[in-house]
């Protein structure tokens, strides 16, 4: 499996804009069903380089805005339903985070920007032991961000459109 053959996958479970995440995952969870180990091996090692390339200080920092807090577990969903939004939004959003505010449609970011359930779909399509799967797993290491954190005016420069869309003092206190 390549790169595109795993975009196929992902934009075939539906749009993001019309399915919640888990739905999206269920599909794709079907259409991995079946497959053989090394297909399902290529893909789960594709969505970790996708996920290392989006670990990124400007997605981040994005995150941070929408979900009103940060933590490597958070991050990591985010980064997956960043990749569930298909090929074209995660390529724009790494170049440029703020674009999020152009296709984001969530009531309550917190509950419904997660993509966590990406993470185990080739578990849940393989028909055998996942630990035989798991060996052949590659886990690029996540690149060191050494920065220092940036006020809030800083990030309202830096992401306007989410700034506006998404700041919420009042859950950034709560969450803290």
């Amino acid at each position: 499996m390549n790169e595109t053959e795993f975009w196929e996958i992902v934009e075939s479970s539906g749009s993001p804009d019309k399915k919640t995440p888990d739905e999206q995952c269920e599909t794709i969870t079907g259409k991995l069903s079946g497959k053989s180990k090394e297909e399902l091996t290529s893909f789960a090692n594709i969505h970790r380089e996708l996920l290392c390339k989006a670990y990124t200080w400007p997605m981040l920092k994005a995150s941070f805005i929408i979900l009103s807090y940060i933590s490597d577990d958070v991050f990591e969903d985010f980064r997956n339903w960043v990749i569930l939004n298909g090929k074209l939004r995660f390529y724009k959003t790494l170049e440029q985070p703020d674009i999020i505010a152009s296709y984001i449609a969530v009531d309550d970011p917190v509950e419904e920007v997660t993509g966590e359930s990406l993470l185990y779909v080739c578990e849940e399509a393989f028909d055998g032991d996942v630990e035989e799967l798991e060996e052949g797993y590659a886990y690029p290491e996540d690149p060191v961000i050494d920065d220092e954190w940036p006020s809030e005016k800083q990030l309202q420069q830096e992401f306007p459109k989410l700034y506006d869309q998404f700041w919420d003092e009042e859950n950034i206190r709560t969450l803290s």
